[in-house]
Formats: structure tokens, C-alpha cells, sequence
């Protein structure tokens, strides 16, 4: 029975390490350009089916679900069918704003703009395999 169960505080956790987002195999090149190019995130790591991005004090993983799908062993049992979600913060206001300009630039579409609670604004835009990606100009969610 786990700490939590018993009725125990459980350790506390510091932050998320890693993001993981799925492509197919067609898409991988595409991909790969898209974060590297577009988002301009530098790559720290590669292997067979998968490309991982500093993100701040994270990682992003961009993994190709049709070979990760062939991986065998405990760490490649996870994955998606469908495309999946994450959401960046922009360093400042200004920084928000030379977002929406490079994406457009670089022909992405924004589809979606939302205005959240405490004066927060985040955009939405999708990346070569329709992964769902949004830029916050800060913390969206309550400390």
C-alpha cells in the first residue's frame, strides 16, 4: 500500500522532465525540421525512432509510434494513437509576440487564441503531424 493510500503526505515531486509527442514514421523528417527550424529547440539526444529537444528545464521527446510501437521492454510501453497536447511558456510579452510573428512567417497557422483568467493569453497552432501546440505568455494554471 503506497504512502498515499495509507493516508501518509507522499514525497513531493519538483517539476515535469520530460513532454512526449508521437508522429508517424512519414512525418519524422518533417518533424524533426519543424522543432529544430521552426521552434528553434536544440536537439540533445537521438536514437532509432526518436529525437529529444531541451525545453527549458525539460525535454520534449518526439518519438515515431510506428517503431516505438516495435520496441520491446518496460520504458517504450507507452505511446499515442491520435495526436497529443503541449504547451510552452514565452520567456516575456515581447517574446509571446515574436512567436505569433515567426509562426506566421514560417506559414503555420494560429487556430485558435484564448484569453484565460488573471489576464493570461495563449495561442494554438499544430506541427507537421497535428500535434496540438500552444504558447502561453505565462503560468496558465494556479500555484
Amino acid at each position: 500500500m503506497s504512502a498515499a493510500a495509507k493516508g501518509a503526505t507522499p514525497p513531493g515531486l519538483g517539476s515535469v522532465l520530460e513532454t512526449c509527442l508521437y508522429h508517424d514514421s512519414a512525418e519524422a523528417e518533417a518533424v524533426e525540421r519543424f522543432y529544430a527550424r521552426v521552434l528553434g529547440l536544440r536537439s540533445v539526444a537521438r536514437w532509432p525512432g526518436g529525437i529529444a529537444f531541451r525545453l527549458g528545464p525539460g525535454v520534449l521527446l518526439l518519438f515515431d509510434r510506428e517503431l516505438l510501437a516495435e520496441r520491446e521492454g518496460p520504458i517504450s510501453a507507452h505511446g499515442a494513437a491520435g495526436p497529443g497536447h503541449a504547451c510552452m511558456v514565452a520567456g516575456n510579452p515581447e517574446a509571446y509576440e515574436a512567436w505569433r510573428r515567426v509562426l506566421a512567417e514560417a506559414g503555420i497557422e494560429i487556430t485558435h487564441e484564448h484569453e484565460w483568467a488573471e489576464g493570461r493569453r495563449s495561442f494554438y497552432f499544430c506541427d507537421p503531424a497535428a500535434n496540438l501546440l500552444e504558447i502561453a505568455d505565462g503560468d496558465l494554471w494556479p500555484g
